[in-house]
């Protein structure tokens, strides 16, 4: 494997993180900073999926 492709894996498994603890946040629906900061993350992760499976696929071994 080389390390664009192992790359493009790690950033979609810190992504699935994100996701998932942005998630947990919004399910709590309580108002404040933890509420803004995950509305935030989950934004940021639906930019940065698209180009990690870019890079995946591009890179696939």
């Amino acid at each position: 494997m080389n390390l664009p492709f192992v790359m493009g894996v790690i950033g979609l498994i810190v992504s699935a993180v994100f996701a998932f603890n942005a998630w947990r946040e919004l399910k709590r629906n309580v108002e404040g900073h933890s509420r803004n900061a995950a509305m935030i993350h989950v934004a940021m992760v639906s930019m940065f999926v698209p180009f990690c499976i870019y890079v995946v696929i591009a890179y696939a071994p």
